[in-house]
């Protein structure tokens, strides 16, 4: 028998306790292609490669190898490469498949990669299965759809296009595909899907590419499925599904999946991508997954607030106003939420990108904007030559880091990269690097909540919106030679233009906390925490003369730093003369109450108490993130206003 071997190679997170995600793609295609009979006679599958192993251990891992095939995301191309291009060499006989997202169509593929034998595109199971049976019996590989290989002549050949349309395909969790990797010394995530395919023809996705159905699995093995996390205590549980809430069924898998982690602890967290047009019910289910623990934010979705910018991707959104009705609905019962935004996108400007995020936040989206650089795939429409053209893309390759990993790599490690979008026809390269900018501001000032209450008090009492708010303050600190606001400024300044010449990443170290990589917005929050006072006292002199009552702005600037999570406080009483406390919920929640000189005092019970920065960055900033817990005021915490 010949001996195949699956890579897969995932991230391994934490050092004591290690976890990683199961390598589920490579699983579901190996469990397919084992109940072909033909294959099962000719071939044994060996133990799966699903951690980042150095190239010449993984050479002593294969015995004989007939084929090598690897799963390719941004995360791990390059290292398939380097690797692939190892067992080559010390196999030369072996055969190397490539699959996934991120392996292009394009033929120039296997032309620039010599040491790769087979492409399958698209979908694993049935051209993975088409290539195994072929080679054992002789069958013609131009046959078989969605691949890419040499002919005999070394001549290039890419098979026709054929959907994926089935539903009865075995599940690797079911099949005992991974009982092997189970006994490894790992904690274990799982990907979970109940369907395949997605309605929706996005232009930056690859599935939009494919227009294909969404085609639902049976419920006996969804779940199956389900039965199987708990078994084996699977903490996390990551759904794949594209539109989760998308049919009726979802809601009794939903029902079931809070039943067993009420009943046997597991999964203890389920995240889902939901649906975004079916609001009520996205709701309900939402609420349920919140209040059993499985999932802390709902998804509220956009990529773009303009019109003409979904037009030319290819999507519709949920109106401003059905937005607002649902932030209420979930504020109202402290659930958190977070909204997506795509910087880069062809028809955006800078203007119409920050009208964009001052809509979500005037609609009360004041803790969460997720904002990210459109990021081109190869199989995606928008990573198409002709769809560059039409609109004016440039791209640039940037090392792909991820965040809070640790900047202190070795020098032999491979570097990964995405491909993002840097400028459009209506988007010029300094422009979306001050979108950048000002996206960081954004999340690491706002959401974070370090100057949130005083930009909603300027909204709401000097009509400044939030946009001019943030504006005013990256022109000020831009301006203020030699303070904190522009020391700060200047860094991020600078990694944001360094994006667009490819010399940095996403994600940066801050002075003092060792070589973990933060976000920009995580980076923007520690560097301005590590200074509050002095941070404060620049601000206040940006916006000196807006508002001419000293009494009310020295209160309320009082107010804005004492609801800032403190570092060592176990038991934060917090009191001002003004009751801001009413004053901004009443705002959070929709209305408006004004704001009266009241003195009034607030007792938080603060469950967890950092002793250093680096507890307070790692447990607050990272961890905490979302479920607001930078900021007393939120949901994180129990106030009692006294």
């Amino acid at each position: 028998m010949k001996n195949v071997y699956f890579v897969q190679a995932n991230n391994v997170y934490g050092t004591e306790v290690k976890n990683t995600y199961i390598p589920y793609s490579v699983g579901c295609i190996q469990a397919y292609c084992q109940k072909n009979e033909i294959i099962s006679s000719e071939y044994r599958f060996g133990k799966f490669i699903y951690t980042r192993e150095a190239p010449e251990k993984v050479i002593e891992l294969l015995d004989n190898p007939f084929m090598v095939l690897f799963s390719c995301s941004v995360w791990n191309t390059e290292y398939n490469k380097t690797v692939a291009k190892a067992i080559k060499e010390a196999y030369p006989s072996c055969l190397i498949t490539f699959g996934g997202h991120n392996v292009s169509n394009n033929e120039n593929y296997l032309r620039d990669n010599d040491f790769i034998d087979f492409l399958t595109h698209r979908f694993g199971e049935e051209p993975t299965e088409g290539i195994l049976e072929s080679l054992a019996t002789g069958k013609s590989l131009d046959e078989i759809p969605n691949i890419s290989y040499r002919n005999e002549a070394g001549e290039i050949v890419t098979t026709a296009y054929a959907p994926q349309t089935g539903t009865d395909y075995p599940s690797p969790y079911l099949e005992g595909t991974f009982d092997e990797i189970l006994k490894d010394d790992i904690v274990f995530s799982a990907l979970f899907e109940t369907n395949r395919g997605c309605p929706n023809s996005c232009s930056f996705c690859d599935w939009g590419s494919l227009k294909s159905k969404v085609r639902l699995f049976p419920m006996e093995r969804v779940f199956a499925e389900i039965d199987w996390f708990v078994e084996h205590k699977i903490e996390f549980v990551f759904c794949t599904d594209g539109n989760f809430c998308l049919f009726n069924r979802d809601e009794e898998i939903a029902d079931y999946i809070v039943h067993c982690k009420n009943t046997y602890g597991y999964p203890k967290m389920f995240r889902v991508c939901f649906t975004k047009n079916k609001f009520d019910f996205v709701f309900d289910i939402g609420t349920k997954f919140f209040k059993n623990g499985l999932d802390k934010a709902q998804t509220l979705s956009f990529q773009s607030m303009n019109e003409q910018v979904l037009k030319n991707v290819g999507r519709k959104n949920i109106s401003t106003e059905k937005f607002r009705e649902l932030m209420l609905k979930y504020n109202e019962i402290n659930i958190s939420t977070f909204s997506e935004l795509i910087l880069g996108l062809p028809g955006e400007t800078y203007e119409t990108f920050c009208e964009g995020v001052n809509i979500l936040i005037e609609n009360g989206q004041h803790y969460a904007i997720n904002i990210y650089p459109c990021e081109l795939l190869p199989n995606a429409e928008m990573g198409q030559k002709a769809y560059q053209e039409k609109f004016g893309i440039k791209s640039t390759r940037v090392p792909f880091k991820l965040i809070h990993s640790n900047e202190g790599q070795k020098k032999d490690d491979i570097v990964e990269y995405s491909e993002y979008i840097t400028s459009t026809d209506a988007m010029s390269e300094e422009e979306w690097a001050k979108s950048l900018l000002f996206a960081s501001y954004i999340q690491g000032l706002h959401n974070l909540g370090l100057l949130r209450a005083l930009a909603i008090y300027y909204r709401h009492e000097h009509n400044l919106s939030y946009n001019d708010f943030y504006n005013k303050l990256l022109s000020y600190s831009k301006e203020s030679k030699g303070t904190l606001l522009n020391t700060v400024y200047e860094r991020i300044s600078k990694l944001c233009l360094g994006i667009i010449s490819g010399s940095n990443e996403l994600v940066a170290t801050c002075e003092g906390l060792g070589d973990v990589l933060w976000g920009f917005d995580e980076l923007i929050f520690l560097e301005f925490y590590k200074n509050l006072e002095v941070f404060y006292k620049e601000v206040k002199e940006c916006f000196k003369g807006i508002d001419e009552n000293d009494d009310v702005v020295d209160a309320l600037f009082k107010y804005q730093l004492d609801i800032i999570k403190k570092i060592g406080v176990e038991h934060p009483v917090i009191s001002s003369e003004y009751d801001f406390y009413s004053y901004f919920n009443s705002i959070f929640l929709g209305g408006y109450e004004k704001l009266i000189k009241n003195k009034t005092t607030i007792a938080v019970e603060d469950g967890v108490v950092v002793k250093d920065i680096h507890e307070f960055a790692r447990e607050i900033v990272w961890y905490g993130r979302n479920r607001r817990a930078t900021d007393y005021t939120s949901t994180n915490y129990k106030v009692t206003k006294a």
